[in-house]
């Protein structure tokens, strides 16, 4: 009985910390292809600079809920994987979804990598001057590459893939 609260502890928060990681990186991803052209790291011509300056302090607040919501999924799948290692053999549809998770990790800790950097940068630079600051373009287009983009597509559609996987549970032993 314990350790059946224990699980659904776990699930709830995990499916929280998706829910605020998912959630923030739709909202920058949004972020981000406005201020670009779309398949390059041009800027619309027609935005001033407050506005761009301002559409990259925002990409940092809201870095803080996507790092966060991810490594507490992270480290709540790991729970997961844990408490469940005796029911992955039965539950095909558990291990697919933890197999997704983990496979798609790297890109999303390098894209971690990279918004901890434009956090630190927005931070420490003058809202006013944020353009001006070579590093802080040269991270924020580094973020953005449409390599990167790409990429993080593939394991947001894989991200999807899991939680569907979670929600309608295929290939569960009888």
């Amino acid at each position: 009985m314990k350790n059946n609260n224990v699980q659904k502890a776990v699930l709830a928060i995990f499916f929280f910390a998706v829910s605020m990681w998912f959630g923030g990186g739709i909202i920058r991803n949004a972020i981000a292809f406005d201020l670009f052209i779309p398949g390059t790291l041009e800027l619309k011509p027609f935005l001033n600079i407050q506005q761009i300056n301002y559409s990259i302090r925002l990409m940092g607040i809201t870095s803080y809920y996507t790092i966060i919501g991810y490594i507490i999924s992270f480290i709540c799948a790991l729970g997961i994987m844990f408490l469940q290692r005796a029911q992955l053999k039965k539950s095909g549809w558990l291990f697919m979804a933890l197999i997704l998770f983990f496979l798609c990790s790297p890109i999303e800790f390098y894209q971690i990598y990279l918004d901890t950097k434009l956090v630190y940068l927005t931070n420490t630079i003058d809202f006013v001057s944020l353009l001006q600051a070579d590093k802080l373009l040269i991270v924020f287009r580094e973020r953005f590459d449409p390599r990167l983009t790409a990429a993080g597509f593939l394991s947001f559609l894989s991200y999807i893939t899991a939680l569907l996987f979670l929600a309608w549970q295929p290939l569960k032993a009888k």
